[in-house]
């Protein structure tokens, strides 16, 4: 029952920007744990709920529940009720179909019979067992339901600041703003824009292509997995991109070579890979 924080976790924000959100992460995380190796099993399903109702406030946030709400934690204030936060996020998200409310409502009615002093142990470790895989399903469910806002993010994000010093861009700080997991993340990464298959033959493009590429490194060193991220977006900047371009500073135009912002701004990172990535990238930059 131990994966289940693992997974949990990959749903969280990686980090909160209060600190003390961050400390109330980690003291449940390990509540579960101390209760689970406890045998406490009702006071390790309590915890890992509140970790549970934490992602929930999250993906209502992003769907916008509560116009009122700007952050995760003012949930439990706007709307204290957890039953009445599922039902509206359920029927938000189109998964309220009478047997997603009958068990997400149960997870609550459970988490209830836990806490009152009924005069008896409700769940023991197989019903325990029962209830936190079943809460995972519905985090899995819901988070597959946020894509859309992901999507948005992005574009807008390279809508945005292409034209600002997006090269300064503070991707830590960004993400702890989103409330970005780690499944965000690599969601964030998988998507698809028409941009990725336009030609690099103008300022917008090769900007907004390199703003992207940045981000997606600032991804990689985030996120679990052994491919090099970067490396496999790096062709889509490669698209018919000529040697020089024109440029607006202020109100006059200017001719820049290509060749300045690639080697100011991904020659860094490229001279980090290993000997092998940092042959492949060179070759798809066309440096031999």
């Amino acid at each position: 029952m131990e994966e289940y924080l693992k997974q949990i976790l990959r749903y969280l924000p990686l980090r909160f920007a209060d600190q003390e959100a961050n400390e109330f992460i980690t003291y449940l995380s390990e509540a579960y744990l101390e209760n689970l190796e406890k045998e406490k099993y009702q006071f390790a399903f309590k915890a890992f709920h509140m970790l549970y109702m934490t992602f929930v406030y999250k993906v209502s946030l992003f769907k916008s529940i509560s116009p009122s709400a700007k952050d995760v934690f003012d949930y439990p204030d706007l709307i204290p009720k957890e039953s009445d936060m599922i039902i509206t996020l359920l029927k938000k998200t189109g998964l309220s179909s009478k047997n997603n409310l009958k068990k997400c409502l149960f997870h609550i009615d459970a988490r209830n019979h836990c806490s009152h002093a009924s005069g008896k142990i409700e769940y023991d470790e197989k019903g325990v067992d029962f209830l936190i895989n079943d809460e995972i399903k519905y985090t899995e469910r819901l988070q597959k339901k946020i894509e859309p806002e992901l999507k948005i993010f992005l574009q807008d994000f390279l809508e945005d600041g292409w034209q600002k010093s997006f090269f300064s861009v503070d991707f830590k700080a960004l993400f702890e703003e989103k409330y970005f997991s780690q499944s965000d993340l690599e969601a964030i990464s998988k998507v698809s824009l028409l941009l990725f298959r336009k030609k690099s033959d103008n300022e917008k493009n090769i900007k907004q292509k390199v703003l992207y590429l940045l981000l997606i490194f600032a991804i990689q060193n985030l996120i679990e997995g052994e491919e090099n991220l970067f490396l496999e977006k790096l062709p889509i900047l490669m698209i018919d991109l000529p040697e020089t371009i024109k440029v607006k500073k202020d109100e006059d135009e200017d001719e820049i070579y290509t060749s300045e912002i690639v080697e100011e701004f991904l020659i860094p990172i490229i001279s980090n890979f290993t000997d092998e990535d940092g042959i492949k990238a060179e070759k798809i930059l066309k440096f031999s």
